[in-house]
């Protein structure tokens, strides 16, 4: 019989605009605990969730991104007329998550290629402030931490900056399907942006595969269908999985980047002494990074399939449960970090898992972390007097699998 505690938690209610009283009040009462309205286990302690992590052939990764709300039949029916989602590097176990994961780690794990695109990457930056840094006042979500992730994921893919729009607006409706509570109506609009992103994707790729064009497309494409030779058709089943990969991890690129770089923003400009350590001392930028990525982590929870038993905390996890890993939980667990709940870019580093942990650590930390260092770098020295605006209210996004501020109204 489920407890009270475990009967109450609805990550997408109660417990999503602030759900860090309900994660510290589980962690010391039931830190595993079973959830009907999920139909699965959660686990909200830092030592469960890395073991877990770390173990998967007990832990499957195949459920890891399943929604909590199953779509209408009406949404089911548009996205039947484009490509069906298939097993990605993140919904697969070895070997077949290391053939789908490796294409990408020459792009985003290589020290060298990392450090080329930092140039770049603070170039777009500058951009974006001059753009706004004489009106005094923006909205720096809009402005600036949603379009840099973007723009830097669609040039290391090859997508060109006219359609932008397109794989930026499909790819955040796309992590939307069944991690957001949302209307027949909203869901069935949402449907159709996904189905027109992934048919663009599928062009980029069929291009890609005729011309290479030493881009992400054309790795992945190339990687995906060995031994089709440029002047061969892909076959279709070839054509959908590079297509899902390259959508996942593109959506995933660049909105877990993007409310990161605003998360950091909302913390620092609700904690101004953090701010101004800052300005006294930037050397404390790749610290103030990781406590944001500690403290708001922007993929707040993954979920897992158990193969066996196990058991978690003293809790039995029957073979063929699914898990929910609370790695926003985990950023606060007192038996790890000294006062969790108190935001400090001095802390001393620990490691947390905003990023994962073990063979699905995520390939694209060091871009995430580069893009968000840059852009702490450039804005406490272009905009020094950072605040937020008088009266101003921070939304945050309210989803399953992805957490950061909507809006962010801030003046200098």
């Amino acid at each position: 019989m489920p407890s009270a505690l475990a009967e109450s938690y609805d990550p997408l209610g109660a417990h999503a605009a602030d759900p860090y009283p309900f994660y510290a009040e589980a962690r010391h009462k039931e830190p595993v605990f079973y959830s009907p309205r999920l139909d699965a286990y959660v686990l909200t302690r830092f030592a469960e969730i890395d073991a877990v992590l770390k173990n998967p052939a007990v832990f499957s990764s195949v459920n890891s991104l399943r929604g909590i709300k199953a779509p209408y039949p009406s949404t089911i029916a548009v996205l039947s007329r484009s490509y069906p989602q298939t097993p990605d590097a993140v919904t697969t176990d070895d070997p077949a998550h290391r053939r789908l994961r490796q294409p990408y780690t020459k792009h985003l794990t290589t020290t060298g290629r990392l450090k080329n695109l930092e140039p770049a990457i603070r170039t777009r930056a500058e951009a974006l402030v001059d753009a706004f840094i004489d009106d005094g006042s923006a909205d720096l979500v809009a402005r600036f931490s949603a379009p840099l992730p973007v723009q830097t994921a669609a040039a290391l893919f090859g997508f060109a900056p006219d359609d932008i729009p397109v794989v930026k607006e499909g790819s955040e409706a796309q992590f939307s399907l069944g991690s957001v509570d949302l209307t027949v109506e909203q869901e069935l609009q949402i449907g159709e942006t996904v189905v027109r992103f992934k048919n663009l994707v599928a062009e980029y790729v069929r291009r890609r595969h005729t011309a290479p064009a030493g881009d992400l497309i054309s790795d992945v494409t190339a990687a995906f269908a060995p031994g089709v030779a440029p002047g061969e058709d892909l076959s279709y089943d070839q054509e959908a999985e590079v297509v899902t990969s390259l959508c996942s991890t593109f959506g995933a690129s660049h909105i877990t980047t993007a409310d990161l770089i605003g998360s950091a923003l909302r913390l620092l400009t609700a904690h101004p002494e953090q701010w101004e350590l800052l300005l006294r001392d930037p050397s404390l930028i790749p610290q103030a990074v990781e406590e944001t990525l500690r403290y708001e982590a922007p993929i707040p929870a993954m979920f897992r399939h158990a193969t066996s038993d196990a058991v978690l905390a003293g809790v039995d996890i029957p073979a063929g449960a699914d898990l929910m890993l609370l790695f926003a939980s985990a950023g606060h667990d007192e038996d790890r970090y000294p006062e969790p709940a108190r935001f400090d870019v001095t802390r001393r580093p620990a490691r947390h898992l905003a990023f994962g942990a073990g063979i699905h650590t995520c390939v694209g930390a060091g871009p995430a972390r580069a893009q968000a260092r840059i852009a702490l770098e450039v804005l406490t020295a272009r905009l020094p007097g950072l605040s937020l605006a008088p009266g101003a209210t921070v939304p945050i996004r309210n989803s399953v699998n992805v957490r950061g501020p909507l809006e962010l109204a801030l003046r200098w």
